[in-house]
């Protein structure tokens, strides 16, 4: 019989990155045929908005969620449970109780990590690193890059073991799609959100010299989390007399990669990510990525071959680096083609799939 497994994951919607990651596990060919699995979506949240907040109707999931966890553990006996952590916030409470209900059961538990800032928020207090010591205590960490270990290495079980593993997206449909190169065109594609940065966007735009405005168009893809924060958006778009830049809402599947293949720069401003998923999309598409100093970005962009990893997340800084595009679009086709290959042989799923089997087989031996 095969090794039993019980994945507890969050899975879409709300979608974002862990989820997504999440749902390739859940669909995984390989995976589900060398173990028997059972898959359990442990997010409370249905919306975006959701995240990080308290309410009635949550609390009411999550209770749902625990008798789940606890009856498939008790009933499927699995010899590993693999578990989602949230790394801070409500949500970490939330997951850390059931890991340890589930460590006094004996299960045999490890954690993939798909965020950080466990290391800043375990040092706030010498209660706040007890408790982390306490979940972590006898649990095999995943993270998504050596370079994020940092994060939890004053928390974990150094009795344990701790791999990396990258995060993935699928290969790009087949559209006919015809880019225009008389125009650099500049994408952003994520949710709209303060750290997320399309406003910085919008305001490194407005920097530029008039001469160089009919040279650029800029699309922003993404739904919006704040209002507030899209109302500002919207107010600096009504300020810019150049009408080259769109905010086109959010975009999935094939409308996605419409705007993908249809651009030539990826632009990321991010001030608080660890590995965004948009980033691999747009290498997949042969975008060259312009990003911050964040998580494990500059692992995935390199500077001046993929494109840039900015010292500082400004408009300024980033207006610079867009007129080096504008500028030279054969530049950006280097990029672009340097981190297309790039995705193929470090980012595709099959890799994400091969590399997370080996350490589900290291585990449950």
């Amino acid at each position: 019989m095969n090794k039993k497994i019980l994945f507890l994951i969050q899975l879409p919607p709300p979608i974002h990155g862990a989820s997504v990651v999440n749902k390739t596990i859940k669909d995984s060919r390989a995976i589900n045929a060398t173990f028997e699995t059972r898959y359990i979506n442990i997010s409370p949240a249905a919306e975006l908005a959701d995240l990080g907040k308290v309410s009635l109707i949550k609390l009411l999931a999550t209770s749902n969620i625990y008798v789940l966890a606890l009856k498939t553990y008790l009933t499927f006996k699995p010899r590993l449970v693999y578990l989602t952590l949230s790394p801070h916030g409500a949500a970490f409470y939330k997951d850390g109780l059931l890991a340890v209900i589930l460590k006094l059961l004996g299960a045999q538990l490890v954690f993939h990590i798909h965020g950080k800032g466990i290391d800043s928020e375990a040092k706030k207090s010498r209660i706040k690193i007890f408790i982390y010591r306490l979940i972590f205590k006898g649990v095999d960490v995943i993270h998504l890059s050596p370079s994020l270990f940092y994060d939890v290495e004053t928390v974990r079980d150094h009795t344990k073991k701790l791999f990396a593993v990258p995060n993935s997206v699928p290969v790009p449909p087949k559209l006919n799609i015809v880019r225009d190169d008389n125009v650099a065109t500049f994408i952003y594609l994520s949710n709209l959100a303060p750290t997320k940065g399309a406003d910085i966007l919008v305001r490194a735009a407005a920097l530029l010299p008039s001469e160089l405005q009919d040279k650029f168009k800029i699309k922003i893809v993404g739904k919006s989390t704040n209002k507030k924060y899209t109302d500002e958006i919207i107010q600096l778009l009504s300020q810019n007399p150049y009408g080259n830049i769109e905010l086109l809402g959010p975009k999935y599947g094939d409308d996605k990669y419409r705007e993908l293949l249809s651009s030539h720069i990826f632009v990321l401003p991010t001030q608080n990510e660890c590995f965004p998923l948009s980033i691999l999309e747009a290498m997949s598409c042969g975008l060259a990525v312009i990003s911050t100093h964040e998580g494990a970005i500059p692992n995935i962009v390199e500077n001046g071959i993929t494109g840039e990893v900015l010292d500082e997340c400004t408009p300024e800084a980033l207006a610079a680096a867009m007129t080096r595009h504008i500028q030279s679009i054969e530049y950006s086709a280097s990029c672009g083609k340097a981190g297309k290959e790039k995705f193929h042989s470090h980012y595709k799923h099959e890799i994400f799939e091969k590399n997370l089997l080996a350490i589900l087989q290291i585990l449950s031996n």
